[in-house]
């Protein structure tokens, strides 16, 4: 280097970021890959500093010792610590011996070869030694325990980190998938679940009268604000009936029901849905009216198409709900045969006639078949009445009530060549008028309209007309949504159960001189404390033979997760909890699931297990026919001798239902 040349002595101020940043991680590295030369550079340098240098008392330097070796232990590890301690202890035995007069000790003396050793000092030095060696052992594997647990921790973060990242990924495409398609259909999908069947489902479709034309005069913006506020008031109810939104056609929905869910009871559960949809679209004053088609039988399901794919249906009973749809008029609800079969002791319906006659003319027809009841309700049946009113409801194209008339004026005069050809007539025609030929089906099929849902409290061959008039009014104090509860009821047939148990514990309630506040809650118990049976497998709940120990126990499970619902739905009465929490106890103890008995079971469930039981057994259910009320009364009477009902409450029950007044 010339003279001309600069001297740097330290980082030029214009020298690059990237530059300077890196001579200090430069030195670092080369500082840790050279850290056990450095170690025993420094060591050695200490050792023969100390010793040579320093003229009396070395033996009080031996525990500075201690720190070189704990930093080797920290730094080096176990192995290296050992080692270094080892030779600490030779340098300072070799100093030791090379010099014995420089360690200044008052022990034994020996002598060896002409020099003087101090017995203590060796002593001491081997002492010394001992525990340098256990301290730098110890401190080391001490160090690498940590060590290890540092790299393990360390990876564990890794492995978190991208474990999180991956979370993340999966919680954006679930949310996209939920976003575009059934999170259930999204859920299986992901899990590899969903696969081509062919499968008995429930097809429903839905379709706005007026929506075009609405759409023509009116702005984009209003027109799909307006949409979505009727679709946000479907869509919840599809899902609470467990339907499947397969694809939204313009104002039109295609929904299935038994998929990708095998639900045993899908026709029940779309009809009911339908009827609510119905409901919404009344309360939401929309420009249009709406028409529902439901169809049941067999169809394939699975994911349909290459590379974008979605779950849908194909098959004959899809175009039957479709063509249903297309026939239906608004504000109504239209399926076919198959599923009429399924909903009817559920439902009330009337069968849709061939459509041939105007509006105009059919309300002068029945005007008149009106007149002619009330004239025959007054001076009773005669043959020509009867036969008037048979040809009348046959130009209505109600063949099944023209042959009934026809039936019963054969019967007052059976030789009447007039009535038989009549009644011949009807009944070649009945299929014609009663059968609706669907636009790409060759055959005429049975179609119903659903009118709604039975009201099993209003059948006096289960209330009596008495009491059904004095509790009536006791449902305006069920503030709850019904559709809840007929989503649950739908899943093992058991619709209408919820109301009559609810309504019948008020009036035992009333009859046990319960306060107000105490039948109210007994009230709502009974409505709601099946609520939980959702939680329980479906095929389980329709099971027409006895179940199986674990099956039992399965069922029995819904009575906390009836509280659970409860909670989650904001009922927090503790009165009202209790009673649905200890419905299933029985009186002489031996019920669940705390096995209360006698008067420690809540008054409130001792009424609600009564009213339910007597609604189940005077209900009709898919595995068996409904018990007449006196049957079910005297199988309560049985119960109480048997320890399951509170006889008082039972009693009770006896006596409301034989008041006449």
């Amino acid at each position: 280097m010339s003279s001309a040349d600069p001297v740097i002595t330290s980082e030029p101020a214009g020298l690059p970021a990237a530059i300077s940043g890196t001579l200090p991680i430069r030195f670092r590295n080369f500082v840790a890959r050279q850290l056990e030369l450095i170690f025993v550079v420094v060591l050695i340098t200490t050792v023969t500093a100390v010793f040579w240098l320093v003229p009396y008392y070395k033996i009080a330097f031996l525990n500075l010792f201690y720190m070189p070796v704990l930093l080797a232990a920290y730094f080096l590890g176990r192995r290296r610590a050992v080692l270094g301690a080892t030779f600490c202890i030779l340098l300072v035995a070799l100093f030791a011996l090379r010099g014995p007069s420089w360690f200044v000790t008052s022990g034994i003396v020996l002598e060896f070869r002409g020099r003087a050793y101090d017995m203590d000092t060796m002593v001491l030095i081997a002492t010394w030694g001992g525990f340098l060696i256990l301290t730098s052992a110890a401190i080391g594997s001490l160090q690498e325990k940590l060590n290890r647990g540092f790299v393990e921790i360390r990876q564990l973060y890794e492995d978190l980190k991208q474990s999180r990242v991956a979370e993340e990924m999966k919680e954006k495409v679930e949310k996209t998938l939920f976003a575009t398609m059934d999170p259930i259909v999204a859920k299986l999908a992901i899990q590899g679940k969903l696969r081509y069947e062919k499968r008995e489902i429930s097809i429903m479709f839905t379709d706005l009268t007026d929506f075009t034309p609405y759409s023509d005069q009116n702005r984009p913006d209003v027109v799909l604000e307006e949409l979505n506020r009727f679709l946000g008031e479907i869509e919840p109810v599809v899902e609470t009936f467990r339907g499947h939104i397969d694809k939204f056609m313009g104002d039109g929905v295609m929904i299935e029901y038994g998929a990708p869910i095998d639900y045993e009871r899908h026709a029940l559960l779309a009809v009911l849905a339908g009827l609510k949809m119905q409901e919404k679209v009344d309360g939401l004053k929309l420009p249009w009216r709406l028409r529902v088609g439901i169809s049941t039988g067999s169809a394939v399901v699975g994911m349909i198409g290459a590379r974008r794919q979605s779950y849908s249906a194909l098959g004959d009973t899809v175009n039957v709900a479709k063509r249903l749809e297309e026939i239906c008029e608004p504000q109504k609800v239209y399926v076919d045969n198959a599923t009429f079969r399924e909903v009817e002791p559920f439902v009330e319906a009337s069968k849709v006639r061939q459509q041939g006659l105007s509006r105009k003319e059919d309300r002068a027809l029945l005007e008149f078949l009106t007149h002619l009841e009330e004239e025959m309700g007054k001076t009773g049946e005669d043959p020509k009445a009867l036969l008037e009113m048979g040809k009348l409801h046959f130009q209505l194209h109600d063949a099944t009530q023209a042959i009934q008339c026809f039936e019963r004026a054969l019967a007052l005069e059976p030789n009447s060549p007039e009535i038989k050809l009549a009644y011949a007539d009807a009944v070649l025609k009945k299929d014609d008028y009663e059968k609706i030929q669907l636009k790409g089906k060759l055959r005429k099929i049975s179609v119903y309209e659903i009118n709604g849902v039975k009201d099993r409290w209003r059948d006096p061959t289960v209330i009596p007309l008495p009491v059904q008039e004095k509790y009536l009014n006791a449902e305006k104090l069920m503030d709850v949504r019904d559709e809840v509860v007929l989503a649950v009821e739908a899943l093992d047939g058991s619709v209408g159960h919820g109301r009559v148990a609810a309504l019948l514990s008020y009036a035992l309630g009333d009859r046990l001189r319960l306060n107000e506040d105490l039948k109210q809650q007994t009230l709502l118990a009974g409505y709601l404390q099946n609520i939980g049976k959702e939680a329980v497998p479906h095929h389980i709940l329709n099971r027409p033979s006895s179940l199986t120990e674990h099956e039992s126990g399965l069922v029995n499970k819904y009575v906390k997760e009836s509280v659970a619902s409860l909670r989650r739905m904001g009922f927090n009465n503790p009165a009202l909890l209790e009673i649905v929490a200890h419905h299933q106890e029985k009186w002489d103890g031996t019920g669940t699931p705390d096995g209360l008995k006698g008067d420690k079971i809540p008054i409130g469930s001792r009424i609600t297990a009564v009213a339910a039981d007597y609604s189940a057994l005077t209900a009709w259910r898919p595995y068996r026919e409904a018990w007449d009320p006196r049957l079910a009364l005297s199988e309560l009477k049985k119960g109480v001798e048997k320890g399951r009902y509170d006889p008082q409450v039972v009693s009770s029950l006896t006596e409301l239902f034989s008041q006449t007044t």
